[in-house]
């Protein structure tokens, strides 16, 4: 049978940890690393579990998560943030999983690197493949002093379970101090760094400073083809902010010749015909959305289903086919009744 640690880094996350603990029953081991709380984190954690370290904290997620791998003893390492859910399914499969195959996709029984779907705290389902459950080994160590990860190693395989983000605080002002501070300390950045930096300063509304940086990244042909997208896909949001339709339209044609296109974007460039009030060429790309396959293991219902329903009921609407248009009205409300774009467009259909 299989042993599994479960590790954690953990500040000022008294509340979030007492809701996650609990769920927890199936590992061989808690290991959870303070890295400074000032409230009654320790405590709580101390009360499930005797695996608990500090870490003085050094602007590196990186350095404390390889610090709670460190001292684990099991197998295999699974990592979560205290603000993470693991579902009772989940909890049931991963029992299941250190006796015997329990569904996992291209089934690896036992396989290195796992990934698992980690769900975001959204209205509409939004989740990707994170790397989740990995062997411990010398190739089990995260990377990145922010936005790390797990570079994906030996045989990988894929289990149909989700861990649910639902965090209770926005980080993105933390993460702009961080980067800032490297920058003053001569950190040098990777691509992926660089991607980042670019991506917390548009969060942060800094959007003057981000413009160069994203420009950069998107034009690197040794960028991650995803994170290029996404620079695309930022610089078109800017430029539509200002009313830029043009360029807006520029960006996401761009980055068409890097992948081809998702959900998003072809929702972004319906949303500049229509922005322009060209309902016939918006609906082509509405109706190209809810046709792309996803690229980048990123499954987004909101522009694979909400978003180009609710975008075509009032292009079909305005362009004359109203039966085409309460279809799609329809639809977009039984993928989001309670949306308040929905109430508003009740009234002409009903």
């Amino acid at each position: 049978m299989k042993t599994l640690s479960v590790t954690l880094i953990v500040k000022n996350e008294e509340d979030n940890l007492a809701r996650l603990l609990p769920q927890l029953t199936f590992a061989d081991e808690v290991i959870i690393v303070d890295t400074g709380s000032t409230d009654g984190t320790v405590a709580v954690a101390k009360n499930f579990t005797t695996r608990v370290y500090n870490f003085l904290w050094c602007d590196d997620f990186s350095k404390a998560r390889n610090y709670a791998i460190s001292k684990a003893t099991c197998d295999y390492i699974m990592w979560l943030d205290a603000d993470d859910i693991v579902p009772l399914e989940t909890q049931k499969l991963i029992m299941g999983w250190k006796k015997v195959d329990m569904g996992w996709k291209n089934a690896q029984e036992n396989a290195d690197f796992y990934y698992m779907k980690y769900e975001m705290d959204t209205q509409i389902p939004f989740w990707f493949w994170r790397e989740r459950i990995v062997k411990r080994t010398k190739n089990c160590r995260f990377k990145g002093f922010i936005h790390e990860a797990i570079i994906p190693f030996g045989t990988v395989a894929y289990l149909d379970a989700k861990v649910c983000h639902r965090p209770s605080a926005s980080h993105e002002q933390r993460n702009l101090s961080i980067y800032l501070n490297a920058i003053k300390n001569g950190r040098r950045f990777s691509l992926r760094d660089k991607f980042y930096y670019g991506k917390t300063l548009v969060e942060c509304g800094l959007t003057d400073e981000a413009l160069t940086i994203l420009r950069k990244f998107a034009s690197n042909a040794r960028a991650y083809s995803a994170d290029r997208v996404e620079c695309y896909k930022l610089l078109s949001r800017m430029a539509m902010n200002v009313t830029n339709v043009a360029l807006a339209r520029i960006y996401l044609t761009r980055s068409l010749a890097v992948m081809p296109p998702s959900s998003e974007v072809c929702c972004l460039l319906g949303n500049t015909y229509y922005a322009e009030r060209n309902y016939l060429h918006a609906s082509h790309w509405y109706t190209l959305a809810l046709a792309c396959h996803n690229q980048s293991g990123f499954v987004n219902e909101y522009y694979a289903k909400f978003l180009p329903n609710l975008q075509l009921s009032v292009c079909y609407w305005q362009l004359g086919d109203r039966a085409q248009a309460a279809r799609c009205h329809e639809i977009a409300k039984s993928i989001a009744p309670n949306d308040p774009t929905i109430a508003v467009n009740d009234k002409w259909f009903l």
